[in-house]
């Protein structure tokens, strides 16, 4: 066990999206608060399968994001300072599977491509602000609190974005893995169908 726990991290790396919260308080039932979507490169440590009713399936990915603190970050900027955090450690549990993940469903080559999937999502986040003011459209505080609330979003998303910026300058060393086997355990995965 010692053994397989000290070896170096030959995981594949890509680039995904990776969905920034924030720890929510006593309003949000201390439930996390998303406020934005980043390009992050990230350990990809498996894929698989999942199969709906409909008889629809979709590839899944559990990855390990570097750095996802936002808290740390945002902590850092009230004492002048950009720091977000040290990088993650991938530990092992009992099983042997590495830890923390989280999921993704799309694994990208290049920056662009996941820079246009986290500018989508972050549209739609964006989308649904509206539905958080609590006053009806016809009330003359309307316009007012939306326009509050988007300009809460969009420093929000601008220190997200500076998030980004940081992980990727700090993970510079972290190079995409270019694998063709990639692509045959995918068509396998797909053929087990």
């Amino acid at each position: 066990m010692g053994d397989f726990m000290s070896r170096e991290n030959n995981f594949p790396i890509k680039y995904a999206v990776l969905e920034l919260k924030e720890e929510g308080g006593y309003i949000t039932n201390y439930k996390d608060i998303v406020r934005g979507y980043i390009v992050s490169k990230c350990w990809v440590v498996e894929s698989s399968i999942k199969y709906f009713p409909d008889g629809s399936s979709k590839i899944f990915h559990n990855v390990i994001f570097p750095y996802k603190d936002l808290d740390t970050l945002k902590t850092s900027l009230r004492n002048d300072d950009q720091y977000i955090g040290e990088r993650v450690t991938i530990n092992y549990d009992f099983n042997y599977n590495p830890y923390p993940v989280d999921v993704v469903s799309e694994l990208f080559d290049s920056y662009e491509d996941a820079k246009t999937m986290s500018e989508e999502k972050n549209k739609e986040l964006k989308g649904h602000i509206a539905s958080e003011v609590c006053f009806s459209i016809s009330d003359p505080r309307f316009i007012q609190t939306l326009s509050n609330y988007k300009h809460k979003f969009e420093e929000q998303l601008s220190i997200c974005q500076l998030f980004e910026k940081l992980s990727l300058l700090k993970t510079e060393d972290m190079i995409i893995t270019e694998d063709i086997n990639q692509d045959k355990n995918l068509q396998l995965l797909k053929s087990c169908k």
